[in-house]
């Protein structure tokens, strides 16, 4: 791969940017897949019985040793068509730009251990309450992803920050205050990514039937995950972050 200059004015190899963010639109269709074939089998509509029976998380039998298929499965599972919406359009809004930035396989990881972590949290969420129910959704995933996005937002606007302490002249294209510029476009993404995530949390804890747990565990374990998985690898500029 050609070197670039980086937006730190040095010589850095940019991480190979897909313009296809394939995993993502594979797991949506997955998603909806799922959800349309149980719903055509249940004749329209889905009963927790009938979640149960495909593998809905059910934490006393994870805290027997049994069932640990749920924590996945459970992933791919909806209760209802606007529970399957609202999952898929965030998911296809933050995926989209996170498989672009970290790649196919990360983007995978970061999903499918997101949605593990959310339900494992889950499980000890409802363990400590002793109250069960049914849990079943993308969510988790859904908030690793975001949580993800924000740990690269975050370090950009970190480092962004440092730099600028030490020269005015460091973004891309160079000039006197771009450096600022740059800082306060940074700043700006992360906190309106920010606000939406604290809606979404918000809005869990608004209603008694989310599974909060899972979106918290899943949040925190998409931001480590991205953090490990990115580690050695460069930043990217803020306008190929959004393309």
């Amino acid at each position: 791969m050609e070197k670039q200059k980086s937006i730190y004015g040095m010589s850095d190899k940019r991480p190979a940017r897909s313009s296809i963010p394939m995993v993502n639109y594979a797991l949506i269709a997955v998603n909806v897949l799922v959800f349309l074939a149980g719903t055509a089998a249940a004749g329209g509509g889905m009963t927790g019985e009938m979640l149960y029976a495909r593998g809905a998380l059910y934490a006393p039998l994870i805290l027997k040793g049994q069932g640990f298929y749920r924590l996945l499965t459970a992933v791919f599972l909806h209760a209802d068509p606007a529970h399957l919406v609202n999952n898929m359009i965030v998911q296809l809004a933050a995926g989209t730009i996170l498989e672009k930035r970290i790649g196919h396989i990360r983007y995978a990881v970061v999903y499918v251990l997101s949605g593990l972590a959310g339900n494992l949290v889950s499980v000890g969420a409802d363990w400590m309450s002793g109250s069960y129910g049914y849990s079943v959704g993308a969510s988790g995933a859904v908030f690793g992803v975001l949580g993800a996005l924000i740990f690269l937002i975050t370090r950009m606007t970190v480092r962004s920050l440092r730099r600028q302490k030490h020269s005015s002249v460091w973004y891309q294209g160079g000039g006197a205050g771009s450096g600022d510029r740059a800082g306060r476009k940074y700043r700006s993404l992360l906190l309106r990514t920010g606000i939406m995530t604290a809606y979404l949390v918000y809005s869990g804890w608004s209603n008694p039937v989310i599974n909060q747990a899972a979106h918290i565990g899943g949040l925190v374990c998409g931001f480590i995950l991205c953090a490990v998985l990115m580690m050695t690898r460069p930043d990217v500029d803020l306008n190929e972050l959004l393309q």
